[in-house]
């Protein structure tokens, strides 16, 4: 009888994190650095995972290939699974990414393709994001295609301010019955890097339903290839902390976010480079 109760119980939990996720309240920005620095990821340079948070500052050094999954609150049910490849060509650099949020009671699913050019210091980008969402036991399912921008300037060597808008194009879900639009939220954000010792993040983020929510991050160098980052993010308050180790060839993130009702959500990526 306790079994079966803990599992009615369960059920119920992840029936309501379904529910909190139409039309989409999985996690949008991917990495672990990103969410080990609160999320303030509109404005900074290089960052790995810039495909699903701001195309216009996608890394262009190198050909890139990254995993990344994050266990929500700690239920296998409700984690997000993603992965990347960026190819940086004469033509600008082209971005193809994968991400999956749920499991087979309810699941959504994105799969995006990116494009980033630059002149002089001003940096821009756009994203195409197909969504699909999907119900269990004959429920239906749904998909859309989404657009989203970004543009980025250099203002100093050391100053970067960023913007982004997603699903610009107003994209809505058409399943069965029902109609419902994919979340659209735009974001200002600028980072400043104190010489190679420190990176400051924030970002200001409004999606349309919901209350600004102000995020921000810090980076510092711990000894070398090491680094230690801390974050927070309001609506919701979340706090989140991590740390990376990297070389020439690849790089390895762990980061970990408190929620402040919900709990704990361990994340994890890596990165190789060719």
């Amino acid at each position: 009888m306790i079994r079966i109760q803990r599992l009615l119980f369960k059920i119920s939990l992840i029936l309501i994190f379904g529910v909190m996720s139409l039309p989409s309240h999985a996690q949008q920005i991917m990495g672990a650095k990103g969410l080990g620095m609160g999320q303030a990821t509109t404005a900074l340079p290089g960052y790995d995972w810039s495909l699903f948070s701001n195309p216009a500052l996608l890394n262009s050094n190198d050909i890139a290939v990254g995993f990344y999954g994050l266990r929500n609150y700690g239920f296998s049910e409700i984690t997000d699974m993603s992965a990347i490849g960026s190819l940086p060509t004469k033509f600008g650099i082209a971005a193809l990414g994968f991400h999956r949020y749920g499991y087979d009671l309810f699941s959504e699913t994105r799969i995006r393709l990116g494009y980033k050019n630059e002149w002089r210091m001003l940096h821009f980008g756009l994203a195409a994001n197909y969504n699909h969402i999907s119900f269990g036991g004959g429920y239906g399912s749904g998909g859309a295609l989404g657009l989203d921008v970004g543009i980025a300037a250099e203002i100093t060597e050391d100053l970067w301010v960023g913007a982004r808008s997603t699903n610009v194009n107003r994209p809505e879900y058409k399943y069965q019955s029902m109609n419902e639009y994919l979340s659209r939220d735009i974001s200002i954000g600028l980072s400043y890097a104190l010489n190679e010792l420190a990176v400051f993040a924030f970002d200001m983020v409004k999606d349309v339903r919901f209350p600004v929510s102000y995020r921000g991050g810090l980076e510092i160098s711990v000894i070398e290839n090491l680094k230690g980052r801390v974050g927070v993010t309001t609506e919701p308050l979340s706090y989140s902390m991590g740390f990376g180790y990297g070389i020439d060839r690849w790089d390895i993130n762990f980061a970990v976010q408190k929620h402040e009702l919900l709990g704990f959500s361990p994340g994890f990526d890596f990165m190789i480079y060719f």
